[in-house]
């Protein structure tokens, strides 16, 4: 069991790391392919090959370690700059929307999965438990996340509000409610409402919510990639002003691959909703650090691109190349040194919520 656990686990992070990889690869190269650009190789993963192949001039290479991955056009290595059918050779704007393709599409599939996890939603029946105060009265009396109301007091639960009207009615009396279990089955349960000060009001325990329509679900969707980015902005900015415990390097602080290896696990220990919510919030993650404008990433090329269309003449290329060298050696030192600090904080349980 215990090895069958730790396969499950495993193939958890594989999958998300795919998942966040192999459609951003895959943004870059199908741009690439529109404007007739030379893909000399499309690789998913890194290290030693696994398996390659050739077509249509490109070789597709899977490779041993599932931690990145890359796409190689023509035009962009010493002693090829002057391919025809190069990068370089294309317009601004293809070579732009070319290296927009993969954080584009990392936020596409933060929307498909933000919208598959809300789709439920359209479907809630009324009198379903969404939410519980613990403790309260319905926790106690063995209502749980998911169960249903399906009668107070005889009383039918048509509506969402139905439940706060019967609680509202009888504040202080016993409530005879007849609850299908999420599990199966129905039980009947007595539940006596308690007056809450902060809300002024008698409370149950327990939040219901109406049926999402389908434009809210979209909207929900749509508007993740957004939303998400700005919480992340936001976190950037509260550990750079001190505001979060510990700053960049504490627990809550940057987080590299080993860290979020780690996490994918939790999240797959809890459920497949959870694990897909950390996907897609990894999937906005790695789109919106691709844009910044920092040597070796998307966002870097991207300003020489519109830098060389404002001064009206290319960089010199292996100048520009030898910044993008420097630019990935930064880099690469910087997941090694935030590596060393993500095992510190799996061996102190510091990860928020793997305590």
């Amino acid at each position: 069991m215990a090895a069958l656990n730790w396969l499950i686990w495993g193939a958890s992070v594989v999958v998300m790391f795919l998942l966040l990889i192999a459609p951003h690869e895959g943004g870059h190269f199908a741009l690439a392919k529109l404007f007739k650009v030379r893909v000399i190789e499309f690789s998913l993963g890194m290290g030693s090959k696994l398996w390659s192949g050739t077509a249509g001039g490109t070789v597709y290479a899977l490779r041993a370690l599932p931690i990145g991955g890359f796409v190689r056009l023509g035009g962009m290595e010493p002693g090829d700059y002057s391919d025809p059918a190069g990068f370089h050779f294309k317009p601004a704007w293809q070579r732009i929307l070319i290296l927009l393709g993969g954080p584009a599409v990392n936020f596409l599939v933060a929307i498909v999965i933000a919208t598959a996890i809300a789709a439920p939603a359209i479907f809630i029946q009324p009198g379903t438990v969404t939410g519980l105060i613990v403790p309260s009265p319905a926790y106690s009396a063995g209502i749980r996340p998911g169960d249903r109301i399906l009668s107070i007091d005889g009383h039918p639960v048509r509506q969402p509000t139905d439940i706060r009207k019967e609680v509202d009615a009888n504040p202080t009396g016993a409530l005879v409610l007849v609850v299908a279990k999420s599990g199966g089955g129905q039980s009947t349960v007595t539940v006596t409402p308690e007056f809450v000060k902060s809300q002024n009001r008698p409370l149950i325990g327990i939040e219901t919510q109406p049926p999402a329509t389908v434009g809210q679900v979209l909207l929900y969707g749509v508007t993740y990639p957004w939303e998400t980015t700005k919480g992340i902005f936001s976190g950037i900015v509260m550990l750079a002003t001190g505001q979060i415990p510990g700053g960049i390097l504490g627990g809550q602080g940057l987080t590299g691959a080993i860290g979020i290896g780690y996490m994918t696990i939790n999240a797959a220990q809890q459920g497949p909703l959870v694990w897909l919510t950390v996907v897609a919030i990894l999937s906005v993650a790695l789109g919106f650090a691709n844009l910044l404008p920092l040597p070796a990433l998307d966002g870097g090329r991207i300003m020489v691109v519109l830098l060389e269309a404002l001064r009206g003449r290319p960089f010199d290329r292996e100048k520009e190349m030898q910044v993008q060298r420097y630019g990935l050696v930064a880099l690469l030192a910087l997941v090694a040194f935030i590596a060393y600090f993500d095992i510190q904080r799996i061996l102190n349980h510091q990860f928020p919520g793997l305590k």
